[in-house]
């Protein structure tokens, strides 16, 4: 059965998601993607003799007809552009970086452990590391599930997610000054929802475009998908949520959602969050050892676990959060005879 792109919302007129000016020359390019977030954002910056597009969103049909509305309302050409900044290598974000790179011959920034995902993943071989993924879950009870990619046609996929080559991508490092269009931004490695997520700040006015990092309204996953990533991703967010909490941002430009202006604020109440929710693995394993799928049951609500791949997003959730506590040696891992992988509370 061929995957279908569910209706995406649009604007109060019916007829594109909203896209707007931010400030001078800033713009957020909001387009529908086919996941339940419903729309991702692209941020275009604008000099006098070209522009910089800021992830790439996805190749969908609505997501194309938005960005192509967007191009016209601007004015400006695909061959102008002149460098595509990547965040993180997750297919809303990448989807259309490859047919820009080939049309412009735009420049293509990303992190390098990013890089590495972005072609391992796109370039033909995630059946096999999928089978890896599904055996690393089942050991965490969650029985086989199926992959979106797999019940794609495969040459629609290649048009909704097109990626750049190894070569034609440059490394960016945590710190690295970049120069955009005149204008210097700081690279910011924050790996915990990707291993190689980028933010970048611009030092002169406090925008600080925050990808995945930090979202308005709800937790950005924080997930363990494979015995191949870096091992505590939790450790890893929460590490650097501390350290963008302290950047002087005037308005914060999230990967999804609507712009807001208290970093710290937010900052805060996703620390919150995540605390909240170590406690409550540390209360269901007091009662029992479990393995990961038991305690997903447990925490999330049913209607959010309707499909495979919210339900592995929420295995790979739940398992940052015990990883992050046997790190801390206040759960400890039991296996058992049939292979599966119990949590209990460290003696």
């Amino acid at each position: 059965m061929q995957q279908t792109f569910p209706e995406q919302p649009h604007s109060n007129d019916g007829t594109l998601p909203v896209t707007r000016e931010i400030v001078s020359d800033l713009w957020k390019i909001c387009v529908p993607i086919p996941f339940p977030l419903k729309t991702v954002n692209m941020y275009a910056l604008i000099g006098k003799n070209g522009w910089v597009l800021i992830d790439t969103g996805m190749g969908n049909p609505d997501a194309r007809a938005a960005f192509e509305h967007w191009q016209h309302q601007s004015g400006l050409q695909t061959e102008t552009l002149q460098a595509i900044i990547l965040t993180h290598h997750h297919p809303d974000h990448v989807g259309l970086s490859g047919e820009l790179h080939a049309q412009s011959g735009a420049t293509v920034y990303m992190h390098p452990l990013d890089e590495i995902n972005l072609q391992i993943i796109w370039s033909g071989t995630m059946p096999r590391r999928f089978e890896r993924v599904s055996r690393f879950f089942q050991q965490h009870g969650l029985p086989p599930t199926t992959l979106w990619y797999n019940q794609t046609n495969q040459e629609a996929l290649r048009r909704i997610i097109n990626v750049p080559p190894h070569e034609a991508i440059l490394p960016l490092e945590d710190g690295q000054v970049l120069n955009l269009l005149g204008e210097n931004y700081r690279i910011i490695w924050t790996p915990g929802h990707a291993d190689g997520q980028i933010c970048l700040f611009r030092e002169r006015d406090g925008i600080f475009l925050a990808a995945d990092h930090v979202l308005p309204r709800i937790t950005p996953n924080i997930g363990l998908y494979s015995d191949l990533d870096r091992p505590n991703p939790l450790d890893d967010y929460l590490t650097s949520l501390r350290k963008v909490a302290t950047l002087p941002a005037s308005i914060v430009l999230p990967g999804h959602g609507e712009p807001f202006s208290d970093l710290v604020e937010r900052v805060t109440e996703i620390t919150a969050h995540h605390q909240e929710r170590l406690q409550q693995i540390l209360d269901l394993l007091a009662q029992e050892p479990q393995h990961a799928n038991q305690l997903t049951n447990q925490l999330f609500r049913q209607r959010t676990l309707q499909n495979d791949e919210a339900r592995r997003m929420a295995v790979a959730e739940v398992l940052a959060h015990l990883e992050y506590l046997r790190f801390q040696k206040k759960v400890e891992q039991h296996p058992t005879k049939d292979g599966t992988i119990l949590y209990a509370i460290a003696p």
